[in-house]
């Protein structure tokens, strides 16, 4: 009972509880796997990693022939930059289940991650031989991604059968973005398009709540986060370490911009880590017993002490360890004011793309959540000029540190562009940072495979071949 009650806590992000009854679990059972892997599950969603390595451990230990615990472990192991150990769990859940697709999906998006892509190729076309399963379509978009097909052997008939076997609007959805895409890379641009409404149109009816419903949570941003407030910062605070923070819209190029600074010697990064709102904006609300953005209204400067350590704490988790730290999540421009509290050392990078090519690439692209800006062009349409007026706010105030960069410039003159970037954030160019593409760094977003390639323009202009249906598409009426 307990053991239920713990699953549906946690499967409703109810961590602190679902902790709670897990360990009330093991209290009459030391060696319950499922209990053991549930905690393991909580430790891997905080960031809490080495915790999550030594518990999943534990679970898989006593369940050997679960896959489940044995893919979180390989990502627990991700996490605290052992990829070979990672491998190595990867490798034997492939060889306990070795007529099952799923643990050669996820081995080969372990290749795909580390830019081993000739390795998750082989690995996805072994899982797609295995029989049709849920996993499949999956499988077939990631095939589809890497682009190894032409007009005479190519994927749409295993993703056209697959569509007449499920009824799960999910998988149908991954599917119509495997048929357009195919049928994009094919030059069939007539029928790329209409799968991609199809894809999208499935996808918003996944999402509970409407882009408008944000407007009154933007306006308490900008009405709690005054010039008065921020410029109140503690500007005499020593730190060791810079946080920088690379922010804008999707699909505007941020992870081009972090693995180009991640390979200068001064930085490191963090990924798209969601600690700060996460975990610091959680720890203010529950201390101040006011939702964000009033509780900044609240603050003191114990407090701000406390929430500042939290994210140094996620700071300080880096190996190697260097003086500036990247956060690439591109939505992190909703708290540059809390940011600034904490660390008014911190950078902001203001990433900006040509809007009709991050609104093209946001509809062209699958994102696993289902937030109704990355499904629905007018949706989006909202959501930009939301992050236009908020960002307003932001440049307004001097005391915030904000460098803005244009992605067509950065891709046209990348060593000029990153010159001029790299002094504001107090260092020298490195020819290293032009050479990303030769390292085999980890890359989980959604660029994992276009940046194991030198810059290039290729996508630039690449939303004109569209150009009409895409601006139908974002003058249409918001519907839910």
């Amino acid at each position: 009972m307990l053991l239920k009650k713990a699953h549906q806590l946690l499967a409703q992000n109810r961590h602190r509880e679902a902790e709670f009854h897990y360990k009330a679990v093991l209290k009459a059972d030391a060696d319950n796997g499922e209990a053991l892997f549930g905690l393991g599950r909580i430790a891997l969603r905080l960031e809490r990693n080495d915790a999550a390595v030594y518990l999943l451990q534990k679970a898989c230990q006593r369940l050997p022939y679960a896959l489940e615990p044995l893919h979180a472990l390989a990502d627990a192991f991700n996490n605290v930059n052992s990829p070979n150990d990672a491998l190595k769990v990867l490798e034997y859940a492939v060889n306990v289940a070795s007529n099952n697709p799923e643990p050669y999906y996820y081995l080969a998006q372990h290749y795909l991650t580390y830019g081993e892509l000739d390795k998750a190729h082989t690995t996805f076309a072994r899982a797609l031989s295995l029989g049709t399963y849920p996993v499949t379509a999956y499988i077939l978009y990631e095939l589809v991604q890497l682009g190894r097909f032409d007009k005479e052997h190519n994927y749409l008939s295993n993703l056209h059968y697959l569509l007449t076997q499920t009824n799960n609007l999910r998988l149908k959805m991954v599917c119509y973005y495997g048929l357009a895409k195919s049928y994009d890379q094919l030059d069939d641009t007539a029928q790329a398009f209409d799968y991609f409404i199809l894809a999208n149109k499935l996808q918003r009816k996944l999402s509970d709540f409407a882009t408008a419903e944000l407007t009154g949570f933007y306006d308490e941003i900008i009405k709690y986060s005054s010039k008065t407030l921020i410029s109140s910062a503690n500007k005499n605070l020593k730190a060791t370490i810079t946080p920088v923070f690379i922010i804008g819209m999707p699909r505007s190029g941020s992870t081009l911009l972090e693995q180009m600074l991640a390979n200068h010697s001064q930085c490191a990064s963090i990924g798209e880590s969601v600690s700060i709102s996460r975990d610091v904006a959680a720890f203010l609300e529950q201390k101040t017993g006011v939702r964000y953005p009033q509780c900044l209204n609240h603050l003191t400067a114990a407090l701000i002490k406390q929430a500042r350590d939290i994210y140094l704490a996620r700071l300080n988790s880096v190996s190697p360890h260097r003086p500036l730290v990247i956060n690439k999540l591109p939505s992190n421009y909703q708290s540059m004011g809390l940011i600034h509290l904490l660390f008014p050392n911190a950078k902001f990078i203001n990433l900006t793309r040509d809007f009709h090519a991050t609104a093209f690439s946001v509809f062209t692209s699958y994102f696993a959540e289902n937030e109704p800006y990355f499904c629905s062009l007018p949706e989006f349409k909202l959501y930009y000029s939301l992050y236009q007026k908020l960002m307003a706010h932001w440049q307004s105030i001097p005391a915030l540190n904000i460098y803005t960069l244009s992605y067509e410039e950065l891709v046209a003159n990348p060593q000029q562009q990153l010159s001029a970037l790299l002094q504001f954030l107090n260092c020298a160019y490195e020819k290293s940072c032009l050479a990303f593409y030769q390292q085999k760094s980890a890359v989980a977003t959604l660029s994992k495979q276009a940046i194991r390639k030198p810059v290039n323009n290729h996508s630039i202009d690449k939303w004109r071949r569209y150009e009409q249906p895409l601006v139908n598409q974002l003058e249409e009426l918001q519907t839910n």
